[in-house]
């Protein structure tokens, strides 16, 4: 037997033991009966058949249209948002906005309408056609699984077709290709040449203190971009330059210069605080007068840094483009290289 396809018309149908029944609650009564029959479209032409002869479906059963994908979307950010973090809900409206991949997809197409192939086609278009990476794709994937899903919480649809999907894009990864561009570890790009290191370093004390500082707690400590803009100098235990329980306690995470609130990992930790990071930090604090309860970078913004300072700092070390991500990956690998050399003497 097939699978059960989509479609409001299957909602009451159920398959068990090679045949199809029919199964409704009307007016605190429950009605179930065989089909008798293996084939869902003949199955679904009987259940309409008994409806329209028992009017049911017809007033006083009320009857409640399927909305329209672009008409649910924005339900969806109303209603079923709330839970998310600030940073998360923004990019639901990015990904979900009028002319996006999603809604220019699938806008027009009722709920009920959206199947397997047709989420098959939209990656097809959006994904493989526009050069989207496939982890983009599994992104906007994720968000019209929740859109879906929040539609079945509601029952507008029975199920979502997205886990379904899901499958078929396992299948395609079984590919030599797909494994490799699967490899873990494949978004991450430390600079790896000492002499790259010195002249972004160099270029971005050109920049300026605050900029400067930036790159190095990305760099020295290993800081997620929010964290660093979340840093206070109460957070700090300074030490002195021979001491080697220095650091900085990662308490505060300030998404895209937002809000504080608590570290990605939702946990506080402390991050060892190199020589190199202790002298930076100590003169900035010291031209500032820094008080204990203020932001180390003070009300810097992230999207203002990545479009000007950023470029022009990349521009003047002439080390190509790179990532802000890419000096948290290289503090991750200069770790793990310090390990070896240590585990080999």
């Amino acid at each position: 037997m097939r699978a059960k396809p989509t479609g409001s018309q299957y909602r009451n149908l159920t398959a068990r033991g090679g045949v199809i029944y029919y199964q409704r609650h009307v007016g605190g009564k429950r009605i179930r009966f065989s089909c008798k029959t293996n084939d869902w479209k003949e199955a679904a032409a009987v259940a309409r058949l008994y409806e329209e002869c028992k009017n049911i479906g017809k007033t006083p059963f009320a009857i409640v249209e399927v909305p329209r994908f672009d008409e649910f979307a924005k339900r969806y950010l109303e209603e079923d948002t709330s839970h998310l973090t600030a940073t998360t809900r923004s990019d639901r409206d990015s990904y979900l906005r009028e002319d996006g991949p999603l809604v220019g997809f699938f806008g027009a197409r009722r709920l009920d309408e959206i199947g397997v192939p047709d989420l098959r086609a939209w990656w097809n278009q959006e994904v493989t056609s526009a050069k989207r990476s496939v982890r983009t794709g599994r992104c906007y994937l994720n968000v019209l699984s929740s859109v879906l899903g929040y539609a079945c919480d509601l029952e507008l649809i029975e199920r979502s077709p997205v886990p379904a999907f899901r499958e078929t894009l396992r299948r395609r990864s079984r590919t030599k290709q797909a494994r490799a561009d699967a490899v873990g570890g494949s978004n991450v790009k430390p600079i790896e040449r000492a002499g790259e290191i010195a002249a972004l370093l160099e270029a971005a004390e050109e920049e300026g203190r605050r900029p400067h500082m930036l790159v190095l707690l990305c760099l020295d400590a290993g800081l997620r971009l929010g964290e660093a803009l979340g840093l206070r100098w109460s957070a700090i235990e300074w030490g002195d330059d021979g001491d080697a329980n220095r650091a900085l306690r990662i308490e505060e995470n300030r998404p895209r210069g937002g809000a504080p609130t608590a570290p990605k990992s939702g946990r506080a930790r402390r991050v060892a605080l190199s020589r190199r990071l202790r002298w930076a930090l100590l003169e900035l604090y010291q031209e500032q007068g820094g008080v204990p309860s203020d932001h180390v970078l003070g009300d810097m913004d992230d999207g203002a840094f990545r479009k000007r300072p950023w470029r022009r700092i990349l521009k003047r070390a002439e080390i190509g483009h790179r990532a802000l991500k890419d000096l948290r990956d290289t503090f991750a690998s200069q770790l793990l290289s310090a390990r070896a050399s240590s585990s080999d003497t």
